[in-house]
């Protein structure tokens, strides 16, 4: 009997961001569910394995290890770039030269490469770009989660990309959410939180949490804040649940992506900085407004028709009068939601089969 395909996930794993070990989750159950009785093994290359191997299951190697990397890519048959943000330089120059000199080893050695819903860009680097263009042109395949994404490969020469949707529309929620992550709130509206520093952001930032607690008071809810990166979120969300009267909530514990789905779905109100906090509200049909820092949060507003503010713009008034209105249509906007989010799930499927189609070739 032949033995099962080797296929080898890289991404922004082991790095203790909700987001990334969702999107991660999402794809290891888009791979399960095309399989069609296909027998197969999946490994990661990871911040750290350890962490892998314990929210995922997942035998890894150390993602900044040449050693590792090299027995990796010796024992895969396929290297899949996973979902989020790899090649860029908004944060620096190496994210995207690690990942574009990872999957040139890659092809070097002949492995099909594959990239799973990314969200490319942004890359300003000339030689940066002039790289990309050549290494994702040779892929077997690429799938991006937003349109900006793909225009940007477009102009780059990078042809057949296929428009696609976030993994993490397909990651599995637990059953139920763990005992005291949720905060007590007597039946009052829970406002979900999530919020993360920025360079220049901090007078955005306590407007977020100024328009959040004004919003609690006129509508008696209970503000929660969700940190997604642990354990900066945690400090800037308590900064912010502090200042409120009375002090908001705030989730310190780090939970698993399956207990993150579904703690999105037990909310009433989103407001989230972080992508994937308002691709859960989405997905669980919960109204959000979103802070954007970064092209990939509008992008995925404007996709899903919910409202934005820039983070360098926001005003408690205004983003207070968007949470008001919409706390007044919820039903609306929530029927509204769950039809994106079907429509999502069904695209967010479409790197899998055209995963498996690639890889049985």
């Amino acid at each position: 009997m032949a033995r099962p395909a080797h296929i080898l996930l890289c991404g922004y794993y082991g790095h203790r961001n909700a987001g990334d070990e969702i999107v991660l989750a999402g794809i290891l159950g888009g791979i399960a569910s095309e399989a069609d009785g296909r027998r197969y093994e999946v490994r990661a290359i990871s911040g750290s394995p350890e962490d892998t191997l314990d929210v995922h299951g997942l035998r890894s190697w150390r993602q900044f290890s040449p050693a590792g990397v090299t027995s990796a890519l010796a024992w895969a048959d396929c290297l899949v770039l996973g979902g989020g943000s790899l090649i860029q330089d908004a944060t620096s120059r190496r994210s995207a030269l690690y990942y574009l000199w990872l999957t040139r080893m890659a092809q070097a050695l002949g492995r099909p490469v594959f990239v799973w819903a990314q969200g490319f860009g942004p890359l300003t680097d000339p030689g940066l770009r002039r790289l990309a263009a050549r290494v994702l042109s040779r892929a077997g395949g690429v799938t991006v989660r937003d349109a900006r994404s793909l225009e940007d490969l477009q102009d780059l020469g990078v042809r057949g990309a296929v428009l696609t949707a976030d993994p993490a529309f397909l990651a599995p929620p637990a059953e139920h959410v763990g005992e005291g992550i949720l905060p007590a709130h007597g039946g009052a509206a829970v406002l979900g939180v999530a919020v993360r520093d920025w360079p220049g952001a901090d007078a955005g930032l306590a407007a977020v949490g100024q328009a959040c607690a004004q919003f609690a008071r006129e509508r008696s809810s209970v503000p929660l804040y969700i940190p997604f990166q642990h354990p900066n979120d945690v400090d800037v969300s308590s900064r912010l649940a502090a200042a409120c009267e009375p002090p908001a909530a705030v989730l310190r514990q780090r939970i698993s992506p399956g207990e993150m789905v579904r703690l999105f779905g037990e909310l009433d109100q989103a407001v989230g900085m972080r992508l994937h906090s308002l691709v859960l509200a989405a997905r669980a049909g919960v109204p959000f407004a979103g802070v954007s820092y970064d092209p990939k949060v509008r992008a995925f507003c404007d996709r899903a028709g919910m409202p934005c503010v820039a983070v360098e713009d926001i005003s408690p008034e205004k983003l207070a009068g968007i949470l008001l209105e919409q706390s007044g249509r919820r039903e609306e906007i929530s029927a509204g939601l769950r039809r994106f989010a079907g429509q999502q799930k069904q695209d967010a499927l479409v790197p899998a089969r055209m995963f498996w189609e690639r890889l049985s070739r």
